[in-house]
């Protein structure tokens, strides 16, 4: 069984993350950022999300220039 590495994203990116969205529905978060609710809702909370997840993330938001 592989270990998952997980991680946690800086609190000042998720909340930038949160000022541009207009509303937190799935399809809303999942158009924005590419990631599911369940993972909206890891990072609000202040959890770690998955390495992978992660980084494919944070591209997306350097390549959109959210931060």
């Amino acid at each position: 069984m592989r270990i998952q590495k997980l991680i946690h994203v800086e609190p000042v990116v998720v909340a930038k993350m949160r000022s541009i969205i207009h509303c937190q529905k799935p399809e809303v978060i999942q158009s924005h950022f590419g990631i599911g609710l369940n993972t909206w809702v890891k990072l609000r909370e202040g959890k770690a999300i998955r390495n992978s997840v992660a980084q494919r993330l944070l591209q997306r938001l350097q390549r959109d220039r959210v931060i």
